[in-house]
């Protein structure tokens, strides 16, 4: 049978289904949600199979765009509710996206990994919202405005490694697979891309799980089949990460969102990057928690003001480290030396704009707001002291000293490693007062005049917006800011 006709059949077979479910969905009157992890189950089952299927990548690729298409005119119109839950819920339009990305990349050497990865996310996640919808008891986790269980991310962790575990064995008897690791090492490794995906689906918003998880379980799954050394430190890095983690969420120093971005942050690059990558967001978060927790109470007046507390949340670890890790996966893949430089500057801004905000607040005088060009209240977003700026590139250049011994060659060149280090966290602090005095949302509390960034204020009054985009928060300000502390630092140091 040619591919051409195969292609036909696997697209018809595929509108089936979700007719199908649609189907059932009327006649029954069963929950839009269950006929959809019905055809989320069906589809990861034929997704699997596509290697046995299709030898080219023209057809699975051609697969991908259609669904794409499709599922996002059928969202927008409101068509198949058996599939789609809602308007806003793109979950159908990024799990096919994600095929293709991965069919794009994968696909003319590492099939398997593709189909497994897909396989992954097609099992685990309706496994997790089945556990936490059904248990009374559970323990929820707040991330980016949704709440998911802990019960579920356990259920998503052994489903998730069971499908990684299926899909390995079963493409390593088939297609000789892997062909140079033990049985026990294939367990291990499942059970530790298991453990990163279930992290990962816990803090993604907006069924962007669709997306996040098959990517970071293909990414993985090709360590695994390239580099198992790697791996191996890869296990070691995410037990480190743990480590972490729960003793900071134990000591009030991040929420348990928190805690699962940290994890999941810190497990990459302590896995991948070895003590090179590892000591320097260390000290970030150490200088940074310790100075949030060391002037928490002189400075609480100022609480109400900001939109987050000292206790950082998933949203306040990926601003200031979402950065560094994609930098560190970048290097992964994309070898170059150019990449660990734009990691330090990523960490150098981060830093400075923290303990600017941190000590700043203690000038004798109030601030200076760059883009309203006047003198502002303590606590306005975008304003800077000549306290709070001096702090900050201190503490840039003081991170890039202690960064610099385990920073390889970079020890052949101190004083300009230690300079680019003050001079990229400088800018990118700047550029943070400037995007957050500039476009940031501002809220003006209605019981006490006074400007926050909060939308609810003195009591949970709700507050109205009077300045910058709804959308616009600290964290989005301070994501900026590493990204112009990432592309500074190499431009500096050459």
């Amino acid at each position: 049978m040619s591919e051409s006709l195969k292609f036909l059949l696997v697209l018809v077979s595929l509108t089936a289904l979700v007719l199908l479910a649609d189907a059932i969905r009327k006649r029954y009157q069963v929950e839009p949600k269950k006929t959809r992890m019905f055809v989320h189950i069906g589809v990861s089952l034929v997704i699997f199979f596509a290697p046995q299927i299709f030898t080219a990548k023209l057809y699975p690729a051609l697969l991908a765009g259609i669904f794409i298409v499709v599922n996002y005119a059928s969202v927008r119109l409101g068509l198949f509710k058996g599939m789609n839950v809602d308007r806003k819920n793109l979950g159908t339009v990024y799990y096919p996206v994600s095929f293709l990305i991965l069919v794009l990349l994968l696909w003319d050497n590492y099939p398997y990994i593709v189909s497994t990865a897909m396989l992954v996310m097609g099992l685990a996640d309706p496994a997790a919202a089945i556990v936490g919808t059904s248990l009374r008891n559970t323990h929820g986790v707040r991330a980016f405005g949704e709440k998911k269980t802990l019960e579920g991310a356990a259920a998503m962790l052994v489903i998730a490694s069971l499908a990684a575990l299926a899909g390995l064995m079963f493409y390593k008897f088939s297609a000789g697979a892997l062909p140079a690791i033990p049985y026990a090492s294939i367990f291990n490794i499942c059970v530790a891309i298991g453990a990163m995906v279930a992290a990962i689906e816990l803090v993604s918003p907006k069924a962007t799980d669709n997306l996040t998880v098959p990517l970071s379980a293909a990414f993985l799954l090709l360590i695994a089949a390239t580099d198992s050394t790697l791996f191996q430190s890869f296990m070691l890095g995410e037990f480190l990460a743990f480590i972490v983690a729960f003793a900071s969420s134990r000591f009030g120093l991040l929420t348990t969102d928190g805690s699962v971005a940290t994890f999941i942050l810190g497990g990459f690059i302590f896995g991948l990057g070895g003590w090179q990558w590892a000591i320097p967001v260390l000290l970030f978060f150490l200088i940074g928690s310790g100075a949030s927790r060391l002037f928490a109470t002189a400075k609480s007046e100022y609480n109400l003001l900001y939109e987050k507390s000292h206790t950082r949340d998933a949203g306040q670890v990926f601003a200031n480290g979402g950065v560094a890790l994609l930098t560190m996966v970048l290097s992964t893949l994309l070898p170059d030396h150019h990449w660990y430089l734009a990691y330090i500057g990523s960490l150098t801004a981060a830093t400075a704009d923290t303990l600017a905000t941190e000590i700043g607040v203690f000038s004798r005088g109030n601030p200076f707001s760059i883009s309203l060009w006047r003198k502002v209240e303590k606590g306005m977003s975008g304003a800077v002291s000549y306290l709070g700026t001096t702090t900050g590139l201190v503490s840039a250049a003081m991170l890039a000293s202690l960064a610099l011994p385990f920073s390889g060659g970079y020890t052949l060149f101190p004083i300009r490693f230690v300079v680019a280090g003050a001079l990229s966290g400088a800018i990118g602090s700047l550029a943070d007062s400037i995007v957050g005095g500039t476009f940031q949302s501002q809220y003006r509390c209605p019981r006490c005049s006074k400007i926050t960034e909060r939308t609810r204020h003195c009591g949970e009054h709700e507050t109205n917006l009077v300045s910058g985009y709804s959308w616009i928060n600290n964290d989005v300000v301070n994501f900026v800011g590493s990204v112009v502390g990432a592309l500074s630092f190499p431009l500096l140091f050459h």
